[in-house]
């Protein structure tokens, strides 16, 4: 095959933004140029990538995931490289200040951070968890260089670089009848209780996926982390709709979580990192960035998602 790395970042871009004009966006190119690579490619490999649906994105063919996760492995060890070569000439110092959205923060800043000290000793983190609502007021502000969070702010004033899609998935006791199926409905979920996470922007997303569905939750409980609404779920009273799940295994005092993609095309928001636009980032900040970005294109934040049920492949 003849590509170029660019080529491979484009549509990498694409099929993480299921859109062309999204990660012709992010990439700062024209929506041309993001097609073009897809076209090459595609006429390369003699296989289409994607499927296009007018006015609904792209999605990768079954041929495209399995290819664009090599695309993955080889820009990740690309970019290993280049950093590589960047700390041999680079001594990093200084303070990095990170917000992180409360219920991301325990579940993906470990790896991050434990990779990042590993490769920058001299570096100094402060870390602040914050709701969706206040990582404007903490960019704005000065308390935080970036933050890590959803997608879902305005992308006029902030930039979004983002990771990896997290798309949602059920959490039911473990003995629940549903829990025996291989993926769960909206609909077989309407009647059932709902423990819901009392946070205002996690809460209209969650709601509005039923509502985009014609459905109505039946919402019993609210909580205010997402530890007791899972240990609500293991005691078996009631099911939780989640976008990220614990990387390791946990353990509750009563009963225990089944985990299940919820079927169904849904709303599917990325995590990344979101900074002020126009404003200069130190090299430390940089530097915690890039190795994200490694991070996520080798696949060290899979365990944290539940891969989507598909119904038919394209």
């Amino acid at each position: 095959m003849h590509y170029t790395l660019k080529h491979l970042h484009y549509v990498e871009a694409a099929e993480r933004h299921q859109s062309i004009t999204h990660a012709a966006n992010a990439l700062t190119v024209s929506p041309s140029s993001i097609a073009a690579a897809i076209d090459h490619l595609e006429g390369q490999s003699d296989q289409p990538l994607f499927q296009r649906t007018p006015s609904r994105g792209i999605r990768a063919t079954q041929f495209g995931r399995t290819f664009i996760d090599e695309v993955r492995s080889l820009l990740a060890a690309q970019a290993r490289f280049d950093m590589r070569v960047t700390e041999l000439n680079t001594v990093l110092d200084g303070t990095a200040r990170i917000a992180c959205f409360t219920p991301l923060a325990p579940i993906l800043l470990p790896t991050i951070l434990k990779d990042v000290r590993e490769r920058f000793t001299n570096l100094k983190i402060e870390i602040m968890d914050v709701s969706t609502t206040e990582i404007p007021q903490v960019i704005d502000s000065g308390e935080a260089d970036f933050a890590l969070c959803y997608g879902m702010l305005d992308t006029s004033k902030y930039s979004f670089i983002p990771f990896f899609r997290a798309p949602p998935y059920v959490a039911l006791s473990a003995d629940h009848p549903l829990a025996a199926g291989r993926f769960v409905t909206l609909e077989q979920l309407e009647p059932e209780p709902l423990v819901v996470l009392e946070l205002e922007l996690s809460k209209q997303y969650l709601l509005g996926l039923f509502e985009a569905k014609g459905l109505k939750p039946n919402v019993i409980f609210s909580a205010r982390s997402t530890d007791m609404i899972r240990a609500m779920v293991a005691a078996g009273m009631g099911y939780g709709i989640f976008n990220i799940r614990p990387m390791t295994k946990q353990t509750y005092v009563i009963g225990d979580i089944s985990e299940l993609p919820l079927a169904g095309d849904h709303e599917c928001p990325s995590v990344g990192i979101m900074v002020r636009r126009g404003l200069a980032l130190q090299p430390v900040c940089d530097a915690i960035i890039n190795a994200c970005q490694l991070q996520a294109m080798s696949g060290a934040f899979d365990g944290a998602l539940i891969q989507p049920h598909v119904q038919q492949d394209y």
